[in-house]
């Protein structure tokens, strides 16, 4: 067997119990089986006056599928209503990522010096949770919430699934406009092709895996973060060690994984929005966990 699948195994220990295990703290105390899935007709309960389906929660049907077309729509079109505060985040990533450009031989330079073949057995083992193993994940820990009836658990996976798949929309459009070349073939940072070129050696920007891996990880991080505060640290130290491996290996400059992490990041942060404004319409919005 593999170490990198006995990685897997002891991630999916670690999250799955503590999934289940997830309770509701909120003080209205609704019945655990009083919060439908998004969609259906909002009832009352009088007992407490909180609308039963005040927290959006999917499940796959019509509405779920619907919702990810909205979320695409909603993300792409969030820079046209940012705010001084959104433009001064943008600054920073956007002034991060020149500055990592700037060093970025530097730092591939760097990393290739101090190569040795312990550190290549570990990031070999690390490297496929940015793509092969982060659906694999998503997968399991959704069957799990179905068979466990675990709503909360079911609608993260859901919900990590649609920012996955829209981050990856957005990653693979932006790899086919902006061309860059991997610092697999060359050493000069600002090598770039024209836009739809299809040679794959111009497949730099940004880094999918790190996407994929951050995407998967703040979805996480953010519905079980308040509950369980070792969740986001796991998360993001995952994350991280996924976008380290993917320049050891030499396959992105360091102002890929950048910007690949900041979008992964901003479109599932932008997914939850999109969610917690669909649950304000119906009701009081809270997304805690709630088994």
């Amino acid at each position: 067997m593999r170490t990198s699948h006995y990685f897997l195994y002891c991630t999916l220990l670690l999250l799955v119990p503590c999934c289940l295990m997830a309770q509701d703290k909120d003080s209205t105390k609704v019945a655990k089986d009083s919060l439908p899935a998004f969609g259906n007709t909002p009832k009352l309960d009088t007992a407490t006056n909180v609308t039963q389906d005040s927290v959006i929660r999917y499940r796959v049907n019509g509405t779920y599928l619907k919702s990810i077309i909205q979320d695409l729509g909603y993300t792409a079109s969030r820079p046209f209503h940012w705010q001084g505060r959104d433009f001064a985040k943008f600054g920073v990533v956007m002034g991060t990522a020149g500055l990592l450009m700037a060093g970025d031989y530097e730092i591939k330079q760097f990393i290739q010096r101090n190569r040795s073949s312990g550190l290549t057995k570990v990031t070999n083992q690390i490297e496929p949770f940015g793509n092969a193993y982060s659906p694999y994940l998503i997968g399991v820990l959704y069957l799990t919430g179905v068979v466990a009836k675990n709503r909360n658990l079911e609608h993260a996976s859901l919900m990590a699934a649609k920012s996955l798949l829209i981050s990856t929309a957005l990653y693979t459009t932006a790899k086919i406009i902006i061309r860059r070349q991997r610092p697999t073939t060359t050493d000069h940072p600002f090598s770039y092709s024209a836009p739809f070129n299809g040679d794959k050696r111009f497949t730099s920007f940004p880094s999918g895996h790190m996407l994929t891996v951050t995407s998967v990880a703040t979805a996480f991080a953010e519905i079980y973060g308040k509950d369980y505060p070792w969740v986001p640290w796991a998360a993001y130290g995952l994350a991280t060690l996924t976008g380290a491996t993917r320049m050891y290996q030499n396959r992105h400059w360091s102002s890929d994984v950048w910007i690949g992490a900041s979008l992964g990041w901003f479109v599932t942060r932008t997914v939850i929005r999109s969610q917690r404004r669909h649950s304000v319409k119906k009701g009081t919005y809270s997304l805690q966990v709630v088994p």
